[in-house]
């Protein structure tokens, strides 16, 4: 009885099944590792870039944290909150806070008394002069006259520029006098970091976006913020005029740190997904996020899935093409022989 032999497309259809079986499981392994490759890096390298931003801005504000105490030691300081009404002690002070602020570096160095007037300021000549303005509303002032040193982030009231405040009592013995100010300029912030490919942002204690790369989010809020607060930030004016809308109606950032979390990163409805990474300055009260697009791992999978995929099916193509040259190879060994047998069969008759 002969042996019956399968067609050979039958043995190629359930070859090329067992093969598509096999592609797509070395393409799930292939497509979780190179994620897991790609996402880990990511975080490495979000890691790094976070602490180095954090370590950047604490240095921007340790530069200027003592200059306020070491002021408030100055005589000529005491003097003029001693005899505030001496028009040549005010105008010695306004010359004096303006060369400290020109040597320092600082957007403006001004001295309070204890109600919260400003009787000397290093802008005293321009137009936007804090000479004879109050600020006993900022808390800032409120801390140093209560010993503490102040830190407080705003928007200037007069110039509307974003600022960081540094205030420290200016003491007669025990007795506090007066307050003395440095507000260091926070744009130049935004201008050495602006050009980084990930998204970073800073928010105060209250979730309101003060520094960011993404200007649509400036002075928004990371979600709706109570009504308390808000009359709090409102009645401190240090926000001006900001509206504080949320991004949106729920946290946006509420994922942990190293987690994935999807943005809409403008008006329209587009989100993306991102990997989350901060941390919280505690001495400023800010929370520093880095966010770092994942579109690019996508990419990197979708390369070496390609790349896999191709070469799995070039070696399968060429495999075919071997087995196939072998088969036509026994075929014609076959035809061969069985010619050669019905010659001989042939001379023998």
């Amino acid at each position: 009885m002969k042996k019956k032999i399968r067609p050979w497309y039958i043995s190629l259809a359930s070859t090329t099944a067992l093969f598509v079986i096999i592609l797509t499981v070395v393409l799930i392994v292939s497509s979780h590792w190179a994620y897991k490759q790609g996402f880990d890096e990511l975080n490495k390298g979000g890691s790094a870039r976070l602490e180095l931003y954090v370590t950047y801005l604490q240095g921007v504000l340790d530069k200027y944290e003592s200059l306020p105490e070491l002021l408030a030691t100055d005589r000529l300081l005491l003097k003029t909150l001693q005899n505030p009404t001496d028009p040549n002690q005010i105008d010695a002070l306004n010359r004096y806070l303006e060369t400290i602020n020109s040597i320092s570096d600082t957007a403006d160095t001004y001295l309070m008394d204890r109600n919260g007037l400003t009787i000397a300021a290093s802008n005293w000549s321009g137009d936007q002069s804090f000479v004879g303005r109050n600020f006993s509303y900022r808390p800032y002032f409120q801390d140093a006259m209560q010993g503490k040193l102040g830190r407080y982030f705003a928007l200037g009231t007069t110039s509307s520029r974003r600022g960081y405040y540094f205030a420290y009592p200016v003491r007669m013995d025990k007795e506090i006098l007066g307050v003395v100010v440095i507000k260091i300029n926070i744009d130049s912030v935004e201008q050495n970091w602006g050009h980084r490919e990930e998204i970073y942002l800073i928010s105060d204690p209250d979730g309101v976006i003060f520094i960011t790369s993404n200007h649509d989010w400036l002075y928004r809020t990371i979600e709706p913020l109570a009504s308390a607060v808000r009359e709090k930030i409102i009645r401190s004016k240090r926000y001006d005029n900001a509206s504080l809308s949320p991004l949106g109606d729920e946290s946006m950032l509420s994922g942990t740190d190293g987690q994935l979390t999807r943005l809409r990163t403008s008006s329209t409805d587009e989100t993306r997904t991102y990997l989350l990474q901060s941390h919280f300055m505690a001495e400023a009260g800010w929370h520093v996020h880095i966010l770092s697009d994942i579109q690019k791992v996508k990419k990197n999978v979708l390369l070496v899935d390609i790349i896999i995929s191709s070469g799995l099916i070039l070696a399968f193509l060429f495999s075919l093409l071997l087995v196939q040259r072998q088969h036509r190879l026994t075929e014609l060994n076959r035809l061969e022989e069985e010619a050669r047998r019905t010659l001989q069969e042939g001379l023998k008759k």
